[in-house]
């Protein structure tokens, strides 16, 4: 799954469903991998695959990207502000980017 598209249309599904996606990137990934991965295997749950089978084995598994899905929720997220994230998350993400802006600068 590397269409862009696709995976958007799968996280903006996922925001408007579930808030706590909202904060959290790695609930976001792991629900995403699920409909993902439930695409090509019925009824089965990602999550009950070993982290190194998942981490070695993506493509196979037709899963996408970390980045990929994790760029998708923050353009959604700029254009639809009720899929905004809590305040202090806001916070949060925006003390990481100061950090990692003064990081690849120097």
């Amino acid at each position: 799954m590397n269409n862009p598209n696709t995976i958007e249309n799968q996280v903006l599904s996922i925001l408007q469903e579930n808030t706590e996606a909202r904060n959290d990137d790695m609930k976001l990934y792991l629900m995403v991998c699920n409909r993902c991965y439930q695409r090509y295997e019925k009824n089965q749950d990602v999550g009950s695959l070993p982290f190194a089978v998942i981490m070695n084995y993506y493509k196979e598994l037709h899963l996408p990207h970390f980045e990929s899905v994790r760029r998708s929720r923050a353009k959604l997220q700029a254009t639809y502000p009720e899929l905004a994230p809590s305040a202090n998350v806001k916070r949060g993400r925006k003390r990481c980017e100061n950090m990692y802006r003064n990081y690849a600068k120097s």
